[in-house]
């Protein structure tokens, strides 16, 4: 067990006391300053706060420690004049969860490519299908949280 897996737990209890604290000197009027009031009203949503973030950074880890990074091989597929340009990629698990959070995030006006050292730049369009498996979006996500996601190889392009 790390040493991160209680903190969540500690702030969750930090705050209630705190909330616990604030709700008695509420109850009797007049037994605290307003300055006392105001400091602990003003602490519970740092603590509330501290507590979500510290959670999900925990859930994170326990999501990418049961998950196996492995370099993939995709097909993007994008539709042409008279067919279909299918373009084999393999990329690393940064990449790969890049391309996934890119992929579903894609709305009709959205426009990007992909950029592969070595390769030419594919077009991602909402059209742009994909033939093989990216990471899970918990995979994608858990990184996001973490912090390591890096999306250098995607490239926003404008209208």
């Amino acid at each position: 067990m790390s040493f991160a897996a209680p903190l969540p737990t500690v702030y969750l209890l930090l705050t209630l006391i705190c909330a616990a604290g604030l709700g008695l000197l509420l109850l009797r009027p007049g037994a605290a300053r307003a300055g006392a009031v105001w400091a602990v009203a003003a602490l519970l949503p740092l603590l509330a706060a501290m507590t979500s973030a510290l959670s999900g950074q925990a859930r994170a880890s326990q999501t990418l420690s049961a998950f196996s990074a492995q370099p993939v091989t995709v097909v993007l597929v994008n539709p042409v004049e008279g067919g279909t340009d299918a373009r084999p990629v393999t990329l690393n698990t940064n990449d790969a969860a890049c391309l996934e959070r890119k992929l579903r995030l894609m709305t009709p006006t959205t426009r990007a490519s992909l950029q592969v050292p070595g390769l030419a730049p594919i077009p991602l369009t909402a059209a742009t299908t994909l033939e093989g498996q990216l990471p899970p979006q918990t995979i994608t996500e858990a990184l996001e949280v973490r912090g390591d996601l890096s999306c250098g190889i995607l490239r926003e392009e404008k209208k």
